[in-house]
């Protein structure tokens, strides 16, 4: 691929689609690195290896209740293994809209716990990676809103066992036209 320009009225204009379609690649490999590296740093020391870094535990009372808490109970590993398997979607573009989907659970609980119960309300418009994690992510699931809104109908007829046939047709690629395979 590269940058296209266009002439318009004796001017080159650069290409507003591509420079955004652009800005969702980067966001959606860098949410999935950053969630790869963060669950894997976690997962290591589940398999007695030194983290990446260190798991913060938080700077205020809150913070640190809700991490320990979930430490303690064991859902922080089920959080990092989910952040780890949606990373790998995210950069390996598979499955990316299920990806986002579950990804946001645990991106809104890393800027909460980042924002609201550290109460660094003046990393709200800052590069912090745990407030851009939310950020790209609700962008993303914006910019792949056409795979979610058939789930968002009002009154959606129940499924049938028939549908199952259909389940091969999660790997065909939709941006190839129906009927014709790949050269």
């Amino acid at each position: 691929m590269a940058v296209t320009t266009r002439a318009v009225a004796g001017t080159n204009k650069l290409d507003i689609w591509f420079l955004g379609k652009l800005v969702l690649i980067f966001f959606r490999i860098m949410l999935g690195a950053w969630m790869i590296v963060s669950g894997t740093s976690h997962l290591l020391t589940v398999f007695g290896f030194a983290p990446i870094f260190p798991q913060p535990l938080g700077n205020m009372h809150p913070s640190n209740v809700m991490l320990v808490s979930l430490l303690q109970v064991g859902l922080f590993d089920i959080v990092k293994t989910v952040e780890l398997l949606c990373g790998l979607c995210l950069v390996f573009n598979v499955f990316v809209p299920l990806a986002l989907a579950a990804a946001l659970p645990v991106s809104y609980m890393v800027f909460h716990n980042s924002i609201a119960l550290n109460m660094r309300y003046d990393r709200i418009f800052s590069t912090y990676m745990a407030v851009w994690c939310l950020y790209m992510n609700v962008v993303l699931v914006l910019a792949y809103i056409r795979y979610y809104l058939p789930m968002l109908r009002m009154r959606a007829p129940m499924g049938k066992l028939e549908d199952f046939k259909m389940l091969p047709s999660i790997f065909s690629d939709p941006e190839q036209e129906p009927g014709k395979g790949t050269r």
